[in-house]
């Protein structure tokens, strides 16, 4: 299901872009001869243009900036998490021995931090992608707005595949050697690594960062391939107003 949530996400990313740059071509026919030419003579998008190659690489480090975000989010909410439930464990008697007639737990707390968490970790990577094509078409015009979003959408593309193949892959290990599946040699005889043994410490480790590669940041990779097209076709009159569609350092 995530592969071809990716694809769509990347079908839909090139059909946005095929239109802002189509809108671009629009304007710039709109302004007449004496506007400057920011498109080839065909309508096209010159990569070669020094602006344009160089939010190519901009463009690619926005997955990549997006995911340290995102990752260390859900490390924030996690932690949060662990504190609660250690404190609940030591200031209600009973709860951690699960003796009978235990204080109640408090789910509520628990489930407030988590929806806070939800919410207030996600502002600083929505700000990231929802500002970044309006700051960049605002300042360099939209040339760089074109090279940032086909170096967003070539990166988002095969970091959203890694992410979703390595996360089920670190999941997957740990369940295969909880199921006994994995074997070493001690004193000469197999000895299955289930749950306890130092390989599964090591294989939870990687769980632990394998379930927000697959389930948070390589999914969310998707969203931000579409809104960064999203927003730059919607500003897309809005950077042709400036300078002819320069920016405001006019850059040619």
């Amino acid at each position: 299901g995530k592969g071809f949530a990716i694809g769509s996400a990347a079908l839909v990313s090139l059909a946005l872009f095929g239109g802002f740059i189509t809108r671009v071509s629009v304007a710039q026919a709109e302004a007449g001869p004496d506007a400057p030419q920011l498109l080839t003579s065909t309508g096209g998008l010159d990569v070669l243009s020094p602006i344009t190659f160089a939010m190519l690489f901009m463009g690619a480090m926005i997955p990549y900036w997006f995911t340290a975000l995102t990752m260390k989010s859900v490390g924030t909410a996690a932690m949060a998490m662990v504190k609660e439930v250690a404190r609940q464990f030591a200031e209600i008697p009973g709860l951690l021995q699960g003796t009978p007639g235990h204080g109640p737990p408090d789910h509520a707390k628990c489930i407030k931090i988590s929806t806070d968490a939800s919410l207030k970790e996600m502002i600083a990577p929505g700000l990231l992608v929802i500002l970044s094509p309006i700051i960049v078409g605002t300042l360099l015009g939209v040339r760089a707005v074109a090279g940032l979003l086909v170096g967003s959408l070539v990166s988002g593309v095969q970091l959203a595949i890694s992410q979703s193949n390595t996360g089920g892959a670190w999941d997957n290990a740990k369940k295969y050697v909880e199921k006994g599946c994995v074997s070493i040699l001690v004193d000469g005889e197999p000895v299955a690594q289930r749950k306890g043994s130092e390989l599964h410490k090591a294989a939870v480790c990687g769980d632990t960062v394998g379930d927000p590669l697959k389930d948070t940041s390589g999914p969310a990779i998707n969203i931000v391939m579409k809104l960064q097209a999203i927003i730059s076709l919607v500003f897309a009159d809005y950077f042709m107003s400036i300078n002819g569609g320069k920016g405001l350092f006019n850059v040619e």
